[in-house]
Protein backbone atom coordinates (compact mmCIF):
# COMPACT_ATOMS: atom_id res chain seq x y z
CA UNK A 1 0.00 0.00 0.00
CA UNK A 2 2.74 2.45 0.96
CA UNK A 3 4.65 1.60 -2.21
CA UNK A 4 1.60 2.62 -4.25
CA UNK A 5 1.60 6.05 -2.62
CA UNK A 6 5.31 6.58 -3.25
CA UNK A 7 5.02 5.38 -6.85
CA UNK A 8 2.37 8.04 -7.48
CA UNK A 9 4.58 10.73 -5.94
CA UNK A 10 7.22 9.83 -8.50
CA UNK A 11 4.68 9.71 -11.31
CA UNK A 12 3.49 13.26 -10.65
CA UNK A 13 6.89 14.62 -9.61
CA UNK A 14 5.74 15.48 -6.09
CA UNK A 15 8.58 15.44 -3.55
CA UNK A 16 6.53 15.78 -0.34
CA UNK A 17 2.91 15.00 0.52
CA UNK A 18 1.84 16.02 4.02
CA UNK A 19 -1.26 14.50 5.61
CA UNK A 20 -2.86 15.92 8.75
CA UNK A 21 -5.12 13.63 10.75
CA UNK A 22 -7.10 14.25 13.93
CA UNK A 23 -9.78 11.88 15.20
CA UNK A 24 -9.74 10.07 11.86
CA UNK A 25 -10.43 13.25 9.87
CA UNK A 26 -8.19 12.11 7.00
CA UNK A 27 -9.83 9.06 5.45
CA UNK A 28 -6.79 8.31 3.30
CA UNK A 29 -4.42 8.33 6.26
CA UNK A 30 -6.81 5.96 8.04
CA UNK A 31 -7.02 3.71 5.00
CA UNK A 32 -3.33 3.47 4.14
CA UNK A 33 -1.78 3.86 7.59
CA UNK A 34 -3.97 3.43 10.67
CA UNK A 35 -7.21 4.37 12.42
CA UNK A 36 -5.62 3.95 15.84
CA UNK A 37 -4.11 7.44 16.23
CA UNK A 38 -6.73 9.86 17.50
CA UNK A 39 -4.78 13.03 18.36
CA UNK A 40 -3.01 15.48 16.05
CA UNK A 41 -0.89 13.38 13.69
CA UNK A 42 1.28 14.67 10.86
CA UNK A 43 2.43 12.29 8.15
CA UNK A 44 5.19 13.47 5.80
CA UNK A 45 5.50 11.23 2.74
CA UNK A 46 8.46 11.32 0.35
CA UNK A 47 9.61 9.03 -2.44
CA UNK A 48 12.03 7.26 -0.10
CA UNK A 49 10.76 7.62 3.46
CA UNK A 50 7.66 8.31 5.50
CA UNK A 51 7.74 10.31 8.74
CA UNK A 52 4.81 10.00 11.14
CA UNK A 53 4.70 12.54 13.97
CA UNK A 54 2.38 11.62 16.83
CA UNK A 55 1.33 13.07 20.15
CA UNK A 56 2.61 11.38 23.31
CA UNK A 57 -1.06 10.60 24.05
CA UNK A 58 -0.94 8.06 21.21
CA UNK A 59 2.40 6.57 22.28
CA UNK A 60 0.97 3.18 23.26
CA UNK A 61 -0.84 2.84 19.93
CA UNK A 62 2.44 2.82 17.98
CA UNK A 63 3.16 -0.67 19.27
CA UNK A 64 0.10 -1.90 17.37
CA UNK A 65 1.56 -0.72 14.06
CA UNK A 66 3.86 -2.86 11.96
CA UNK A 67 5.89 -1.07 9.31
CA UNK A 68 9.28 -1.47 7.67
CA UNK A 69 11.56 0.56 9.96
CA UNK A 70 13.75 1.44 6.99
CA UNK A 71 10.83 3.17 5.30
CA UNK A 72 8.63 4.48 8.10
CA UNK A 73 9.97 6.49 11.03
CA UNK A 74 7.90 7.58 14.05
CA UNK A 75 8.43 10.72 16.11
CA UNK A 76 6.72 11.56 19.38
CA UNK A 77 6.08 15.06 20.72
CA UNK A 78 4.92 16.27 24.16
CA UNK A 79 4.55 19.97 23.42
CA UNK A 80 4.15 22.41 20.54
CA UNK A 81 7.82 23.40 20.83
CA UNK A 82 8.85 19.77 20.40
CA UNK A 83 6.50 19.41 17.44
CA UNK A 84 8.08 22.46 15.79
CA UNK A 85 11.58 21.08 16.38
CA UNK A 86 10.67 17.70 14.86
CA UNK A 87 9.16 19.32 11.78
CA UNK A 88 12.24 21.52 11.39
CA UNK A 89 14.59 18.52 11.61
CA UNK A 90 12.63 16.59 8.97
CA UNK A 91 12.30 19.56 6.62
CA UNK A 92 16.03 20.24 6.94
CA UNK A 93 16.88 16.57 6.35
CA UNK A 94 14.80 16.72 3.15
CA UNK A 95 16.65 19.81 1.96
CA UNK A 96 13.89 22.41 2.35
CA UNK A 97 11.93 21.21 -0.67
CA UNK A 98 10.01 24.27 -1.84
CA UNK A 99 6.72 22.64 -2.91
CA UNK A 100 4.63 20.71 -0.38
CA UNK A 101 1.47 18.88 -1.47
CA UNK A 102 -1.56 18.92 0.79
CA UNK A 103 -4.91 17.10 0.67
CA UNK A 104 -7.26 19.70 -0.76
CA UNK A 105 -9.14 20.06 -4.03
CA UNK A 106 -8.81 22.68 -6.77
CA UNK A 107 -11.86 21.17 -8.52
CA UNK A 108 -14.52 21.57 -5.81
CA UNK A 109 -14.43 17.81 -5.27
CA UNK A 110 -15.49 17.01 -1.71
CA UNK A 111 -14.00 13.53 -1.96
CA UNK A 112 -10.52 15.06 -2.27
CA UNK A 113 -11.03 18.20 -0.18
CA UNK A 114 -9.95 16.40 2.98
CA UNK A 115 -8.46 19.33 4.90
CA UNK A 116 -10.98 21.73 6.37
CA UNK A 117 -10.12 25.42 6.05
CA UNK A 118 -9.08 25.46 9.71
CA UNK A 119 -6.88 22.38 9.24
CA UNK A 120 -5.27 23.98 6.20
CA UNK A 121 -4.47 27.16 8.14
CA UNK A 122 -3.08 25.15 11.06
CA UNK A 123 -0.83 22.79 9.09
CA UNK A 124 0.53 25.45 6.71
CA UNK A 125 1.36 27.69 9.65
CA UNK A 126 3.36 24.87 11.25
CA UNK A 127 5.18 24.01 8.03
CA UNK A 128 6.08 27.63 7.26
CA UNK A 129 7.97 28.12 10.54
CA UNK A 130 11.28 26.41 9.58
CA UNK A 131 11.19 27.97 6.09
CA UNK A 132 10.75 31.45 7.56
CA UNK A 133 13.46 30.80 10.16
CA UNK A 134 16.04 29.96 7.49
CA UNK A 135 14.61 32.34 4.87
CA UNK A 136 13.67 29.59 2.44
CA UNK A 137 10.86 29.76 -0.11
CA UNK A 138 7.83 27.53 0.29
CA UNK A 139 4.57 27.03 -1.59
CA UNK A 140 1.69 24.62 -1.18
CA UNK A 141 -0.07 22.68 -3.92
CA UNK A 142 -2.82 20.10 -4.16
CA UNK A 143 -2.14 16.38 -3.92
CA UNK A 144 -5.36 15.66 -5.82
CA UNK A 145 -3.71 13.97 -8.81
CA UNK A 146 -1.93 11.58 -6.46
CA UNK A 147 -5.22 10.86 -4.68
CA UNK A 148 -7.13 10.29 -7.90
CA UNK A 149 -4.50 7.90 -9.23
CA UNK A 150 -4.26 6.12 -5.90
CA UNK A 151 -7.99 5.66 -5.41
CA UNK A 152 -8.99 5.07 -9.04
CA UNK A 153 -6.71 2.08 -9.56
CA UNK A 154 -8.49 -1.01 -8.28
CA UNK A 155 -6.64 -4.00 -6.86
CA UNK A 156 -6.81 -7.42 -8.49
CA UNK A 157 -9.08 -8.59 -5.66
CA UNK A 158 -11.44 -5.63 -6.14
CA UNK A 159 -11.57 -6.17 -9.90
CA UNK A 160 -12.33 -9.88 -9.59
CA UNK A 161 -15.07 -9.20 -7.08
CA UNK A 162 -16.54 -6.40 -9.19
CA UNK A 163 -16.64 -8.73 -12.20
CA UNK A 164 -18.51 -11.26 -10.09
CA UNK A 165 -20.96 -8.61 -8.84
CA UNK A 166 -21.46 -7.22 -12.35
CA UNK A 167 -22.49 -10.72 -13.48
CA UNK A 168 -25.00 -10.89 -10.61
CA UNK A 169 -26.32 -7.40 -11.42
CA UNK A 170 -26.75 -8.40 -15.06
CA UNK A 171 -28.59 -11.57 -14.01
CA UNK A 172 -30.99 -9.59 -11.79
CA UNK A 173 -31.76 -7.25 -14.69
CA UNK A 174 -32.35 -10.16 -17.08
CA UNK A 175 -34.69 -11.89 -14.64
CA UNK A 176 -36.55 -8.64 -13.98
CA UNK A 177 -37.29 -8.09 -17.66
CA UNK A 178 -38.75 -11.62 -17.82
CA UNK A 179 -41.24 -10.71 -15.07
CA UNK A 180 -42.34 -7.31 -16.35
CA UNK A 181 -45.86 -7.23 -17.81
CA UNK A 182 -47.83 -4.75 -19.89
CA UNK A 183 -49.80 -2.58 -17.45
CA UNK A 184 -47.21 -2.66 -14.67
CA UNK A 185 -46.48 0.79 -13.28
CA UNK A 186 -42.93 2.04 -12.91
CA UNK A 187 -43.35 1.61 -9.15
CA UNK A 188 -44.56 -1.97 -9.69
CA UNK A 189 -41.42 -2.71 -11.69
CA UNK A 190 -39.27 -1.36 -8.86
CA UNK A 191 -40.98 -3.75 -6.45
CA UNK A 192 -40.45 -6.67 -8.84
CA UNK A 193 -36.75 -5.79 -8.99
CA UNK A 194 -36.44 -5.72 -5.21
CA UNK A 195 -38.09 -9.15 -4.91
CA UNK A 196 -35.86 -10.68 -7.58
CA UNK A 197 -32.79 -9.11 -6.00
CA UNK A 198 -33.69 -10.66 -2.65
CA UNK A 199 -34.29 -14.08 -4.22
CA UNK A 200 -31.00 -14.08 -6.12
CA UNK A 201 -28.82 -12.55 -3.42
CA UNK A 202 -30.02 -15.11 -0.86
CA UNK A 203 -28.14 -17.66 -2.94
CA UNK A 204 -24.87 -15.80 -2.35
CA UNK A 205 -25.09 -14.71 1.29
CA UNK A 206 -22.64 -16.82 3.28
CA UNK A 207 -20.76 -17.90 0.18
CA UNK A 208 -18.24 -16.15 -2.05
CA UNK A 209 -17.24 -14.13 1.05
CA UNK A 210 -20.47 -12.08 0.82
CA UNK A 211 -22.02 -11.13 4.16
CA UNK A 212 -24.67 -8.53 3.21
CA UNK A 213 -26.16 -6.54 0.34
CA UNK A 214 -28.36 -3.54 -0.34
CA UNK A 215 -29.48 -1.34 -3.19
CA UNK A 216 -26.62 0.81 -4.45
CA UNK A 217 -28.44 4.08 -3.73
CA UNK A 218 -31.70 5.36 -2.30
CA UNK A 219 -34.64 4.91 -4.69
CA UNK A 220 -32.79 2.22 -6.65
CA UNK A 221 -33.66 1.14 -9.27
CA UNK A 222 -34.72 4.06 -11.45
CA UNK A 223 -37.36 2.94 -13.95
CA UNK A 224 -38.82 5.15 -16.68
CA UNK A 225 -41.08 4.11 -19.56
CA UNK A 226 -42.35 5.63 -22.82
CA UNK A 227 -42.94 9.36 -22.60
CA UNK A 228 -41.07 9.50 -19.28
CA UNK A 229 -37.81 8.72 -21.09
CA UNK A 230 -37.65 12.43 -21.95
CA UNK A 231 -37.17 13.16 -18.24
CA UNK A 232 -33.79 13.39 -16.58
CA UNK A 233 -32.08 10.10 -15.81
CA UNK A 234 -32.50 10.56 -12.05
CA UNK A 235 -36.27 11.09 -12.16
CA UNK A 236 -38.20 8.95 -9.70
CA UNK A 237 -40.45 6.09 -10.85
CA UNK A 238 -44.12 7.04 -11.06
CA UNK A 239 -47.56 5.45 -11.34
CA UNK A 240 -47.33 5.62 -15.13
CA UNK A 241 -48.17 2.23 -16.60
CA UNK A 242 -46.10 0.38 -19.17
CA UNK A 243 -47.98 0.54 -22.45
CA UNK A 244 -47.48 -1.44 -25.62
CA UNK A 245 -45.00 0.44 -27.78
CA UNK A 246 -43.11 1.91 -24.80
CA UNK A 247 -39.37 1.71 -24.37
CA UNK A 248 -38.06 0.97 -20.88
CA UNK A 249 -35.16 2.65 -19.09
CA UNK A 250 -33.67 0.74 -16.18
CA UNK A 251 -30.87 2.00 -13.88
CA UNK A 252 -29.83 -0.46 -11.14
CA UNK A 253 -26.89 -1.31 -8.90
CA UNK A 254 -25.86 -3.36 -5.88
CA UNK A 255 -23.97 -2.52 -2.71
CA UNK A 256 -22.26 -5.63 -1.34
CA UNK A 257 -20.19 -6.14 1.80
CA UNK A 258 -17.62 -8.94 2.04
CA UNK A 259 -16.28 -10.76 5.10
CA UNK A 260 -13.06 -8.71 5.09
CA UNK A 261 -15.16 -5.48 5.36
CA UNK A 262 -14.59 -4.58 1.71
CA UNK A 263 -17.67 -2.83 0.28
CA UNK A 264 -18.19 -2.63 -3.48
CA UNK A 265 -20.83 -1.11 -5.75
CA UNK A 266 -22.17 -1.84 -9.21
CA UNK A 267 -24.08 0.53 -11.50
CA UNK A 268 -25.66 -0.61 -14.79
CA UNK A 269 -28.49 0.42 -17.11
CA UNK A 270 -30.50 -1.64 -19.58
CA UNK A 271 -33.01 -0.83 -22.32
CA UNK A 272 -36.18 -2.73 -23.17
CA UNK A 273 -39.26 -2.47 -25.38
CA UNK A 274 -42.92 -3.56 -24.94
CA UNK A 275 -44.23 -5.08 -28.17
CA UNK A 276 -47.44 -3.80 -29.72
CA UNK A 277 -50.11 -6.13 -31.00
CA UNK A 278 -48.92 -7.98 -34.12
CA UNK A 279 -45.32 -6.85 -33.55
CA UNK A 280 -42.62 -9.51 -33.49
CA UNK A 281 -39.75 -7.09 -33.03
CA UNK A 282 -39.26 -3.42 -32.14
CA UNK A 283 -39.86 -0.85 -34.89
CA UNK A 284 -36.99 0.75 -36.78
CA UNK A 285 -37.22 3.97 -34.73
CA UNK A 286 -36.63 2.07 -31.48
CA UNK A 287 -33.89 -0.10 -32.95
CA UNK A 288 -32.12 3.00 -34.24
CA UNK A 289 -32.03 4.34 -30.66
CA UNK A 290 -30.78 1.02 -29.32
CA UNK A 291 -28.16 0.44 -32.04
CA UNK A 292 -26.85 4.01 -31.70
CA UNK A 293 -26.33 3.48 -27.97
CA UNK A 294 -24.61 0.13 -28.47
CA UNK A 295 -22.35 1.53 -31.20
CA UNK A 296 -21.39 4.61 -29.19
CA UNK A 297 -20.48 2.46 -26.18
CA UNK A 298 -18.40 0.15 -28.36
CA UNK A 299 -16.44 3.12 -29.71
CA UNK A 300 -15.97 4.46 -26.19
CA UNK A 301 -14.68 1.14 -24.88
CA UNK A 302 -11.99 1.05 -27.55
CA UNK A 303 -10.84 4.54 -26.51
CA UNK A 304 -10.63 3.74 -22.79
CA UNK A 305 -6.88 3.31 -22.53
CA UNK A 306 -4.84 4.31 -19.51
CA UNK A 307 -3.46 7.83 -19.92
CA UNK A 308 -6.29 9.04 -22.18
CA UNK A 309 -8.01 12.15 -20.88
CA UNK A 310 -11.60 11.43 -19.96
CA UNK A 311 -13.13 14.19 -22.10
CA UNK A 312 -11.80 12.49 -25.25
CA UNK A 313 -13.90 9.41 -24.51
CA UNK A 314 -16.92 11.62 -23.81
CA UNK A 315 -16.48 13.49 -27.10
CA UNK A 316 -16.32 10.26 -29.09
CA UNK A 317 -19.39 8.72 -27.46
CA UNK A 318 -21.47 11.90 -27.31
CA UNK A 319 -20.82 12.79 -30.95
CA UNK A 320 -22.15 9.40 -32.02
CA UNK A 321 -25.48 10.25 -30.37
CA UNK A 322 -25.78 13.74 -31.82
CA UNK A 323 -24.61 12.70 -35.30
CA UNK A 324 -27.44 10.18 -35.35
CA UNK A 325 -29.82 13.15 -35.06
CA UNK A 326 -30.63 12.91 -31.38
CA UNK A 327 -30.39 15.79 -28.86
CA UNK A 328 -27.35 16.12 -26.63
CA UNK A 329 -27.78 14.86 -23.08
CA UNK A 330 -27.06 17.10 -20.08
CA UNK A 331 -24.98 14.73 -17.96
CA UNK A 332 -21.60 13.00 -18.02
CA UNK A 333 -21.07 10.02 -20.30
CA UNK A 334 -19.48 8.06 -17.45
CA UNK A 335 -17.93 8.08 -14.00
CA UNK A 336 -15.64 6.01 -11.78
CA UNK A 337 -17.41 3.25 -9.89
CA UNK A 338 -16.57 0.47 -7.45
CA UNK A 339 -15.76 1.75 -3.97
CA UNK A 340 -18.77 4.07 -4.31
CA UNK A 341 -21.47 4.38 -6.97
CA UNK A 342 -19.80 7.63 -8.01
CA UNK A 343 -16.18 7.03 -7.12
CA UNK A 344 -13.04 9.18 -7.02
CA UNK A 345 -11.33 9.91 -10.30
CA UNK A 346 -11.78 11.18 -13.83
CA UNK A 347 -15.35 11.90 -14.92
CA UNK A 348 -16.07 11.10 -18.57
CA UNK A 349 -17.67 14.40 -19.47
CA UNK A 350 -17.21 17.49 -21.64
CA UNK A 351 -13.83 19.23 -21.76
CA UNK A 352 -14.98 22.23 -19.70
CA UNK A 353 -15.41 19.92 -16.70
CA UNK A 354 -12.21 19.95 -14.63
CA UNK A 355 -12.56 16.30 -13.66
CA UNK A 356 -12.88 15.39 -17.36
CA UNK A 357 -9.33 16.65 -17.91
CA UNK A 358 -7.95 13.92 -15.66
CA UNK A 359 -6.44 10.82 -17.24
CA UNK A 360 -8.08 7.41 -17.10
CA UNK A 361 -6.10 5.17 -14.74
CA UNK A 362 -5.04 1.64 -15.60
CA UNK A 363 -7.26 -0.87 -13.77
CA UNK A 364 -9.71 1.86 -12.93
CA UNK A 365 -13.37 0.94 -13.33
CA UNK A 366 -15.59 3.48 -15.11
CA UNK A 367 -19.11 3.47 -16.48
CA UNK A 368 -20.22 4.44 -19.98
CA UNK A 369 -23.84 5.62 -20.05
CA UNK A 370 -24.85 7.60 -23.17
CA UNK A 371 -28.50 8.55 -23.41
CA UNK A 372 -31.04 9.28 -26.13
CA UNK A 373 -33.10 11.83 -24.24
CA UNK A 374 -36.42 11.73 -26.12
CA UNK A 375 -39.85 10.21 -25.56
CA UNK A 376 -39.39 6.50 -26.12
CA UNK A 377 -35.65 7.01 -26.03
CA UNK A 378 -33.21 4.92 -24.05
CA UNK A 379 -29.97 4.53 -22.18
CA UNK A 380 -27.48 1.74 -21.58
CA UNK A 381 -24.76 1.74 -18.91
CA UNK A 382 -21.79 -0.61 -18.83
CA UNK A 383 -18.96 -1.01 -16.32
CA UNK A 384 -15.55 -0.97 -18.01
CA UNK A 385 -12.03 -1.78 -16.78
CA UNK A 386 -9.35 0.46 -18.29
CA UNK A 387 -6.20 -1.22 -19.62
CA UNK A 388 -3.20 -0.07 -21.66
CA UNK A 389 -4.88 -1.33 -24.82
CA UNK A 390 -8.49 -0.27 -24.33
CA UNK A 391 -11.47 -0.99 -22.15
CA UNK A 392 -12.64 -4.42 -21.01
CA UNK A 393 -16.32 -4.84 -20.01
CA UNK A 394 -16.80 -6.36 -16.56
CA UNK A 395 -19.76 -8.43 -17.71
CA UNK A 396 -21.63 -9.26 -20.89
CA UNK A 397 -22.61 -5.97 -22.49
CA UNK A 398 -26.15 -5.47 -23.72
CA UNK A 399 -26.16 -6.15 -27.44
CA UNK A 400 -29.81 -7.20 -27.76
CA UNK A 401 -32.79 -5.16 -26.64
CA UNK A 402 -34.95 -6.76 -23.94
CA UNK A 403 -38.48 -7.57 -25.08
CA UNK A 404 -41.64 -7.42 -22.97
CA UNK A 405 -44.67 -9.15 -24.48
Amino acid sequence: MINRIQDNLKRYNKKIWVMYNKENSDKLFCKYFTKNLSTNTICIITEEKIYIIISSLDKDNISKLNYDKNKVKFYEYYSLDELNNIIEDIIAELGFIDDISLSYSTMSDRNVDILTHGDYVYITKLLKIPYAKYKKKIKFSSSEKIIYALESRKTEKQINRLKFLADITNRILEETFKKIKIGDTEIDIVKITHNITDDIMKLYIGSNDIVSYDMAWDNCPIVLTGVNLAKGGHSLPSTKKLYKGDTIYFDFGLKVKFNDDMVLYTDMQRMGYALKNNEFKPPKSVMKVFNTLVSSISDGIDEMRSGVKAYKVDKLVRSKITKAGYPDYNHATGHPVGIQVHDLGAVISIKTSKLANLELIENGIYTLEPRVNIKNGGSIEEMIQVTKFGGVPLTHIQDEIYIVK
